[in-house]
């Protein structure tokens, strides 16, 4: 403890000596340690914190397929789901759930609120008690009781957290339901919106489910038997698949079962590699800042090689001096630690803010003591790299030995070299960063560009809801009518959705093609109301749009787009052609093609557009429709307007989710936009650290070689060739340093091709880019030293010599 005291008294003295050294190093680290504790926290929130359900590991989602025909993660039949619950030996329980939305009626306005119907296991199989109350029975599910369980921002809000919420009455699309229990903080299943949980069998398509086979609309949800793997559960789900597909072998041809971690399931594959990129991307920042760090402390030992000589003199030992500089280079390391963690969690508070709100357990990132574990191992890891291993290394060089027999070293070629392979290294790694943070850049830039096929300035969107299946035309007719009649408005048109997640895979028949297998593809059909297409700016390619006489009572018809035409109808015209859903036996009536509009990228810029049509709203009306307004320019109280005029037609009817199509369409981005940003900031701030440390090398080395300098320009040199030679020491440290991390790059960027859009992993243009980039950088590093080579005065150099 004496000797750790010395050693400590005397890094300090040394340290508070060498002020300006010793602030530039823990800077530097800082920023490292930092970036990596803010990243960390996010991927431990995210990745490696289990999920707030009892046993997590051990709840699955099952996907039902029908791979021979393309159908793969759809959701599943009920009357399956019963056959797999009474015989799997793999499973615990299976619990059926539908998201859904739903309208609070009984307050001064209506509010759209997301819902869930689930079956009376699901909070079983999740392992979840409410807070206050109960969950409803399966009794209660049998005999479709008016029963409700409200989440916790449900209570606050709407009843401000009053503890005899249990028994009240809650009304719901303007039926009355009893409030039974209210969940516990933190529960979100399945995701963070959801805010009631109702009986599965409360809606009137409930009858129609339960003899589906084949795909149907329920997710499912799993707890494997203790000691049960993944991969055994899914032997398991081949072989009952087989035995239903036997069982019910034309409704369940060719159906297979999948099961996935619910974790996996929550945070999503593309996401999770993505956030494993940044923490990879934020580790490299790390290690070129412990380049630096290391860098620095080389040539600090080289300066200091008469202290450290006349120390060897006086007997300190090889280990001694390693401790001594060890002690120094945790203090170092714990200063930057304690200054990265005040980073951490400003950095932190902006990541959160900057993220999309659509990122998965958004809510649980936040530093907290295992996060400062992790911090302070970081910083001890730090202390140990920078610190002792350039002290090693030089300590098995002629330098150290030099030092030992007290001659003042004139031989630094080792200590040179060493620190010229810390900046290749430095070089190599940024360079690494720079050329993925272009690829992500360039596949913005061409997501961005993605023609959408509609227009999207000057369009405003609201969701509404209309619960009464007989009100549904003459309101959504009222309103197309009414709204235009508002100053300013251009045209006006309904959709069920217009910007979808996907489409359900689904057999079609085509009138006409004899009786073979009907084609499955993801088919999405909506209902349009209005000037739908005049609205959007979309065009029509072939045929004509709906008309009057296309009434409740007409044959089904429909408009498809152009994706829908090619698939079902390549190289000829589908004008007067009919389809319908379902096999041959399909009792679905045939509906006609009579028109044909440009395909749109409803899915997001970076998803091709499916088969879609698009039928009169009056042939099936829709208890949800997306209210679309376009104005000739934009029109700030226009929200107000139309939420007056729907008030007056009728209030109880929600407008929610208003918004303009420019930004909902900008949604899309928002993850590979934060991404990108994310990336790019750790590229800049990698260069910048490289560059840092090439300019404390020439610097040094110029410094050194002053005499020499001198000389040559007393015997006629020009500043030019000076500046030329010192700019040729400097890359020719960087240029190595380039080709080894442009190597590294590409094959990093194969790996990660899935992460781009529209670019190769091998993109040219990000070659040279990035290689411009990084030999701008570094000769701008070189520059200013060889510029102060350039001035040196002959004669001073001389006399120093």
């Amino acid at each position: 403890m004496d000797i750790l005291r010395q050693d400590v008294r005397y890094a300090l003295r040394t340290l508070r000596r060498d002020r300006g050294f010793a602030a530039v190093v823990v800077l530097t680290l800082a920023v490292g340690i930092g970036l990596n504790t803010a990243v960390f926290s996010v991927v431990r929130a995210v990745l490696l914190e289990p999920l707030p359900y009892k046993d997590p590991d051990r709840l699955v989602m099952l996907w039902s397929g029908l791979p021979e025909r393309g159908v793969q993660d759809a959701t599943s039949a009920y009357a399956n789901v019963l056959d797999l619950k009474a015989q799997t030996r793999a499973f615990e329980s299976l619990a059926t759930f539908d998201p859904i939305s739903l309208t609070l009626t009984d307050g001064e306005w209506p509010e759209k609120t997301s819902a869930v119907k689930a079956s009376a296991h699901l909070f079983s199989v999740l392992g979840v008690a409410p807070a206050l109350g109960r969950v409803f029975s399966l009794q209660e599910e049998r005999q479709r009781a008016a029963v409700v369980v409200v989440g916790q921002g449900l209570w606050r809000r709407r009843f401000g957290g009053s503890p005899d919420i249990v028994g009240r009455t809650l009304e719901i699309g303007g039926a009355p339901f009893q409030v039974i229990g209210v969940m516990p903080e933190g529960f979100a299943f399945p995701d963070e919106q959801s805010q009631l949980w109702l009986p599965q069998t409360l809606f009137t398509d409930w009858e129609a489910t339960l003899a589906e086979r084949g795909t149907g609309p329920w997710r499912v949800v799993g707890r494997l038997k203790p000691g049960v793997t993944l991969p055994a559960a899914r032997e398991e789900l081949s072989v009952l698949a087989g035995r239903l597909e036997q069982m019910h072998g034309t409704a369940n041809a060719g159906l297979r079962f999948d099961a996935v971690t619910l974790h996996d399931q929550v945070t999503g594959t593309a996401f999770q590699m993505a956030l494993w990129t940044l923490f990879g991307a934020v580790g490299l920042v790390l290690l070129i800042a412990c380049a630096n760090g290391a860098h620095m402390i080389l040539t600090r030992g080289l300066n200091r090689a008469h202290e450290v000589a006349l120390r060897v003199a006086l007997g300190a030992s090889t280990s001694r001096l390693i401790r001594q500089a060890l002690t120094e280079s945790l203090l170092l390391s714990l200063a930057a630690g304690v200054a990265g963690v005040l980073l951490a969690w400003a950095g932190l508070r902006l990541l959160v803010a900057l993220a999309p709100g659509n990122l998965p357990r958004l809510a649980e990132i936040h530093v907290d003591s295992a996060v400062l574990l992790y911090a302070t191992a970081v910083s001890v890891a730090v202390g140990i790299a920078f610190g002792v291993a350039p002290t090693l290394g030089l300590s098995r060089s002629p330098l150290f030995d030099a030092l030992r027999e007290g001659r003042n070293p004139s031989q630094r070629t080792r200590g040179h070299s060493v620190r010229n392979l810390l900046i290749v290294f430095q070089f190599a790694l940024a360079i690494i960063l720079v050329f993925g943070a272009s690829l992500l850049v360039q596949s913005l830039i061409r997501a961005r560009g993605v023609d959408p096929g509609f227009q999207v300035e000057n369009v405003l969107m609201a969701n509404l809801s209309v619960e009464s299946s007989a009100q549904r035309i003459p309101f959504y007719e009222q309103v197309v009518r009414d709204v235009r009649t508002i100053p300013g408005v251009g045209a006006v048109g309904l959709v069920e959705d217009l910007f979808i997640s996907g489409a359900p895979s689904r057999p079609v028949t085509i009138e006409g093609r004899g009786a073979g297998e009907p084609a499955v593809t993801p088919l999405r059909i909506d209902a349009i109301a209005g000037d739908l297409f005049h609205t959007l700016g979309v065009p029509l390619r072939e045929g004509r749009g709906f008309s009057p006489a296309d009434g409740p009572d007409a044959p089904p018809v429909a408009i498809v787009n152009e994706t829908m035409a090619r698939r079902f109808w390549p190289g000829e015209s589908p004008l007067g052609k009919r389809f319908r859903t379902g096999g041959p036996q399909s009792e679905a009536p045939w509906t006609e093609v009579v028109g044909v509009m440009a395909d749109m990228y409803r899915q997001g810029p970076e998803r091709a557009p499916i088969p879609q049509a698009f039928r009169p709203y009056v042939q099936e009306p829709s208890r949800n429709m997306v209210l679309l307004i376009r104005t000739a320019q934009p029109a700030p109280g226009l929200a107000a307007a139309v939420r007056a005029r729907l008030a007056a037609i009728d209030r109880t009817v929600p407008l929610y989710s208003v918004t303009t199509v420019a930004e909902a369409s900008a949604r899309y981005l928002l993850q590979r936009r934060f991404q990108t940003v994310l990336l790019g900031l750790f590229s800049a701030i990698a260069l910048l650290l490289a560059a840092l440390g090439i300019y404390g090398l020439i610097q040094y080395s110029v410094a050194q070689r002053t005499r020499e300098i001198g000389v040559r320009i007393a015997l006629g040199g020009s500043s030019g060739r000076v500046v030329a030679m010192v700019l040729r020491q400097g890359l020719a440290v960087a240029v190595p340093g380039l080709a080894m991390g442009m190597t590294g790059a590409l094959l990093l960027s194969h790996a990660l091709s899935s992460l781009f859009f529209g670019v190769a992993a091998s993109d040219w243009t990000s070659i040279v880019v990035t290689s411009a980039v990084l030999l701008l950088a570094a000769t701008l590093a070189c520059y200013l030293p060889a510029r102060r080579a350039a001035r040196i005065d002959p004669l001073t150099a001389l006399r120093q010599g």
